[in-house]
């Protein structure tokens, strides 16, 4: 099991901690002691220390009456809390509660609150026994008793804050998109319409790379690989992929000549820091749930359009490309989902295979893309096939097929 972690609090710990903070200014100390800290966790009913003091049948009021200071000399609070994780760490648990300040607050060196609570029949090795054996979880809302330290057990989620960005060249990207998107609702510049068409359709296709991109790095990055957010793959900027040309120049060669949506994008995950082979196959069905996310809002647009009257002569060309931008997407969630090697649907399943066939994958998955695409290109039944099943769930979305034929006309350089 991985070492736990030192840092996360649990509620109940915080409260004490603050509770203890007021009990030292009251007496007019600048920090709280060990002894601030056992008053205010017998102050405090509900906590999982409360409950394991009267679990071993002591009284946490008469603990609390003979409490003193006298001539006693205490660890500073530091300590205690070092002490604190040390007991988290061994216990197996992945966050600081209040059972584990009670368990410091029992060691040799703090005689100040360790001799009341022995007084009182609490001990170190009853205290970790009955913890261990017969108590419920140190979550403050968790309410099955059966389950005893469960929920310190249970690995909290990494803190978000900070580690997610919105990169200038994603704006960047977005603006773009809106000029062009807005030339074509206005039919300002009839003359260009097919520049236009190109850069709003290979915008959206590249920024729903990068959202694509995005959601296989914040599930990775849930699920144990630090590395994605080092990496700068969560602030949706496309220059970070690690093979520039084969994660954009290609795809959008393709998209212009073939209109073809090749995956695209390139992020490295260390699938051997997740925590599951379930966190390694989310990872890699993220990238096609965020391409249904863009397909979605297309649709959700396209169900709007008939309520306002939105379509007419001279926004035409806008939805026609909107529709456009809408089918690559479907068409890079249906693509994606092939269970083919180097492809995410492929990678959905891949934890579960053996190694000997996961490494032939790891090994040929770029002859079976090019063999993809090779087949869709040059095989009628499968290209008949595949974009069969594409525009069905284009025309299941309420996207226009007829906009988006304008869509890849208005797109034609000749």
């Amino acid at each position: 099991m991985a070492q736990p972690a030192s840092d996360p609090l649990t509620r109940d710990t915080r409260e004490i901690l603050e509770r203890a903070a007021e009990i030292a200014r009251a007496r007019g100390a600048t920090e709280a002691t060990p002894l601030d800290v056992l008053r205010a966790t017998l102050q405090l009913p509900g906590s999982l220390a409360d409950g394991e003091i009267r679990a071993i049948g002591a009284d946490p009021k008469t603990i609390e009456s003979s409490l003193t200071a006298d001539g006693v000399v205490q660890p500073p609070l530091k300590q205690l809390l070092v002490n604190a994780n040390r007991e988290a760490q061994v216990l197996g648990h992945y966050r600081v509660d209040s059972i584990h300040l009670l368990l410091a607050m029992l060691y040799s060196d703090s005689p100040a609150t360790a001799g009341p609570l022995q007084t009182a029949g609490v001990t170190l090795y009853d205290l970790r026994q009955h913890l261990q054996t017969g108590t419920r979880a140190g979550v403050p809302t968790y309410q099955d008793p059966t389950q005893r330290d469960r929920g310190l057990r249970r690995r909290p989620w990494p803190s978000l804050r900070g580690v997610i960005g919105i990169s200038p060249v994603f704006l960047g990207l977005l603006g773009f998109m809106a000029i062009s998107g807005a030339l074509l609702w206005t039919n300002l510049l009839p003359g260009l319409v097919t520049v236009l068409t190109i850069l709003f359709v290979v915008g959206f296709w590249v920024a729903s790379l990068c959202i694509h991109e995005f959601g296989h790095s914040i599930v990775a990055y849930l699920g144990g690989d630090r590395s994605v957010a080092n990496a700068g793959y969560l602030s949706l900027n496309p220059l970070r992929y690690a093979n520039l040309s084969m994660s954009l120049v290609l795809p959008v060669i393709f998209l212009l000549l073939g209109g073809v949506a090749l995956p695209g994008g390139a992020v490295y995950i260390n699938h051997s820091s997740l925590r599951s082979r379930a966190w390694s196959a989310a990872v890699a069905l993220a990238g096609p749930v965020a391409n249904a996310l863009c397909a979605a809002l297309v649709a959700g647009v396209f169900f709007l359009v008939p309520l306002f009257g939105w379509l007419t002569a001279e926004s035409g060309n806008f939805f026609a490309a909107l529709a456009l931008a809408g089918f690559f997407q479907v068409l890079a969630v249906v693509l994606n989902l092939l269970p083919v090697p180097g492809i995410d649907g492929f990678g959905i399943i891949r934890p579960w295979l053996p190694y000997n066939v996961q490494y032939a994958a790891m090994r040929y998955g770029m002859l079976a893309i090019y063999g993809v695409f090779l087949a869709l290109w040059f095989v009628a039944p499968v290209r008949a096939a595949f974009y069969g099943a594409v525009f069905s769930l284009v025309s299941l979305l309420g996207i226009p097929e007829v906009l988006v034929f304008i869509g890849q006309l208005n797109m034609r350089f000749i």
